[in-house]
This record gives C-alpha cells, sequence and structure tokens, in this order.
C-alpha cells in the first residue's frame, strides 16, 4: 500500500493562534517521521512518502525537503525587543520558475516569520506589543532583496506577532518609504500567510491581543488605535496598486479594489503585511503556496491514503493545511485522515474538505488527571507528543494497511 504523510505542525493553540515552540509540539517535518514510525511497525512493508506541509508560519524553511533546495542562506536580523536572530533564505529547486513564464526566473523562500513568532509566555508578549518593532523584518527582506534576482520570485512566510506596529518599524528597516518603493519596484513579492487575519477591526490581530499578551483591554485599544494609524498612512501615501492572480496556486485571494486596514491577510507580522501589500506584494494562504512549492498534487497522485495532521481543530478554514491536503486528495477520490492533537469539528464539516475520519491524541479513551480531565494532548513536552504519534501511526496502519 502507498500512504502520502502530508501532516501539518502541532502546537498548542490557547488564545486560538498556534504557539510554534520547540517545547510544547512538533514540527511538520517531525510529526511526519512520527507516525512514519509507528506506521512501520505494524506494516513494514507499505510504501511511505513523507511531505510535511508547513503553512508560512515560522520554521517553514526548516521544513522544507533538503533535496527541494538549490541553495540555503542564513540571514541575520533582530527580534521585536532587538535580539538579533537566524532566518534562512532558500533557493528552490523545482518547481522553478513557477510562477513566470520566464525560463531563467527562480523561486525563493524567506522564512520571515520566526522573526516575529508569537511568543508562548504572555507576560513577553505584552512587552513584545507594547515595545516591539518590526524593524528586524525590513532588514531581513531588504537583505533577501539585495540576493534575489530581478526575474525572480520571493516568497515571504508571514504569520500572527505579539509586535503590533502596523509595519512602521519595517518601513524603516527598508530604509524609509521611497527606499523601500525603489526596493520593491518590479519585484515579484509573494506573501505566504499563515494567518489571513485582517490587522484591524473587531475581528482583526489587534483585538486579538486580549487573548494572547497580558495586556489590559484598554492597551491592548490603544496598541491597535496606533498600529492602524500607522498602516493605514503608508497606504494612502503609496496608493492601492493593482495586485495580480496568481492562477498556478489555485483561486487568487488578492483584494480587488481598495486595501485597507480590515483587509484579507493585512494582520500578519503586526501590520507588515499591510505595508508589503500596499507596496505591491501579492499574498495567498500560505498552506496553498507551499503545497504548490512542494509538489503536494503530484505527491497525492501516486497514493492510496494521505495522512495529514494539525495541532488543534475547533473550525476547518478554507485554506487551512487540513482543507488544502483533503482537497488534493479528494480531487483524486482519496481518502484523507486527519491526525490531531484535539478536535471539535464535526464529521460533515471534516468530510467537505474530503477528511473522512479523524483520530485525536486527547480523546475520550485517553488517560485522565486526577480531576477526571482527559489529560492534555501535549502534555509532557515534545518527546510526550512524539511517542503518542508513534503510537498513532501504528494505530493508523492497522486501521487502514490493506
Amino acid at each position: 500500500m502507498r500512504i502520502l504523510l502530508a501532516p501539518g505542525g502541532m502546537y498548542p493553540e490557547p488564545g486560538g493562534v498556534p504557539l510554534v515552540d520547540s517545547r510544547t509540539g512538533l514540527a511538520a517535518g517531525d510529526v511526519a517521521l512520527a507516525l512514519a514510525d509507528g506506521w512501520r511497525m505494524r506494516r513494514p512493508g507499505d510504501e511511505l512518502t513523507l511531505l510535511p506541509l508547513p503553512d508560512g508560519g515560522p520554521g517553514t524553511a526548516q521544513t522544507v525537503d533538503a533535496r527541494r533546495v538549490a541553495a540555503r542562506r542564513a540571514l541575520q536580523a533582530c527580534s521585536p525587543l532587538g535580539q538579533v536572530r537566524e532566518v534562512d533564505l532558500l533557493r528552490l529547486r523545482e518547481p522553478s520558475g513557477a510562477w513566470t513564464r520566464d525560463e531563467y526566473a527562480r523561486t525563493w523562500l524567506l522564512d520571515a516569520a520566526r522573526l516575529t513568532a508569537l511568543p508562548a509566555d504572555a507576560e513577553l508578549a505584552a512587552r513584545e506589543a507594547r515595545e516591539g518593532t518590526t524593524d528586524g523584518l525590513g532588514e531581513a527582506l531588504a537583505q533577501a532583496l539585495a540576493l534575489v534576482g530581478a526575474r525572480d520570485t520571493l516568497v515571504v512566510g508571514l504569520a500572527r506577532s505579539a509586535v503590533h506596529d502596523g509595519g512602521r518599524g519595517m518601513l524603516d528597516g527598508l530604509g524609509g518609504l521611497e527606499a523601500a518603493r525603489t526596493l520593491m519596484e518590479g519585484r515579484d513579492v509573494l506573501l505566504a500567510l499563515a494567518d489571513d487575519v485582517a490587522l484591524g477591526g473587531l475581528a482583526g490581530a489587534g483585538q486579538a491581543l486580549t487573548s494572547l499578551t497580558a495586556l489590559e483591554p484598554a492597551q491592548v485599544q490603544e496598541r491597535d488605535r496606533l498600529a492602524c494609524t500607522a498602516a493605514s498612512r503608508v497606504i494612502d501615501l503609496v496608493g492601492t496598486p493593482h495586485p495580480g492572480a496568481l492562477d498556478l496556486v489555485g483561486d487568487s485571494l488578492a483584494v480587488s479594489g481598495r486595501l485597507s486596514v480590515t483587509s484579507w491577510g493585512t494582520g500578519a507580522a503586526g501590520g507588515g503585511a499591510a505595508v508589503l501589500r500596499a507596496l505591491g506584494a501579492r499574498a495567498m494562504p500560505g498552506p496553498r503556496v507551499m503545497a504548490h512549492l512542494l509538489g503536494l498534487d503530484e505527491a497525492v497522485g501516486e497514493q492510496d491514503l494521505v495522512v495529514t495532521s494539525v495541532g488543534e481543530a475547533y473550525g476547518v478554514l478554507a485554506d487551512s493545511v487540513i482543507a488544502v491536503v483533503g482537497t488534493a486528495a479528494a480531487s483524486l477520490a482519496l481518502p484523507a485522515v486527519l491526525v490531531a492533537g484535539r478536535t471539535a469539528i464535526p464529521h460533515g464539516e471534516l468530510a467537505e474538505v474530503g477528511i473522512v475520519s479523524a483520530y485525536a491524541l486527547e480523546s475520550a479513551g485517553a488517560p485522565r488527571d486526577a480531576t477526571a480531565r482527559p489529560v492534555a494532548w501535549n502534555a509532557g513536552g515534545r518527546r510526550a507528543v512524539r511517542g503518542r504519534l508513534v503510537e498513532m501511526g501504528a494505530r493508523l496502519a492497522s486501521s487502514w494497511s490493506r
């Protein structure tokens, strides 16, 4: 039997946003390895293909298979509070020229989300929201654009953050508005968004800081006001370019008409996404971009079963890893199975995106603590999570292998 393991990362989501922390969860590549180990324990003769699928969030570049990487550069830039961090810039082997008809064009991937990753500690997150800046994001982008050819496409992974400056710091890191315009002019920059929330509005990234940080509601309101004002000013100064569609990755979600702080996908990196959109960058759901870059459709076509994963699932998002993998399998009438740390999605909703069955590490049959509640799926840290995934891999093999 041929099985494709195409998992997403598995991390806790206490505020509705994944906390990408190696101490409390596993990256997509580690999930794939653990499931594969368990499967092979029960069915060593089955043919497993591992295709971990990042979503554009922190660590995306580290999940890309080395065979798809033509070159790797480590760039240094500052975190929101000024610590120097390294981010990977990859030149990908395939699909070369995926975004253009130019045979000489290449595709690059910048793991920019690592610079502004959401802290697991609410107090640290609050400090980043109060004092942090996206200046380092601008520094990393400037370095990347200096290395990327004029004909090439630069894919930039961005996600939710605690820093919330409306992209003002990022613009400074690019050298100011005029320098940023010059750097971006004629360049093909594609934002792969792990989180498509707007910057402002009642359901925007700013309002969510109440549940993601230790800030008081009044402080959140003020930070959001300042961030939206800063981003709106840049949008007004630059004007709204007309972003082109990206048919190669499915339906384009590029906004038509006027860009604003309540537009789709402007809240990533504290509003940095809004400023980059104003400067001419395109934006797409990260899972769809990465699925195309890593060849998900081609890989699915050679399988009998597809397995994907997520840390916590309370609803199916149209462009989540779950939906992207499930619909790819369904398009070829293949069964797709979901492994989750915790899930509360009705079977009918899963079926709509091609998921035929779901398994949770934390379930009714799981061990219970002294209060008779199920032990959290990520209790005990990454080693314990890996052990549970190995057991799950063996369980899946027993249930599905033929």
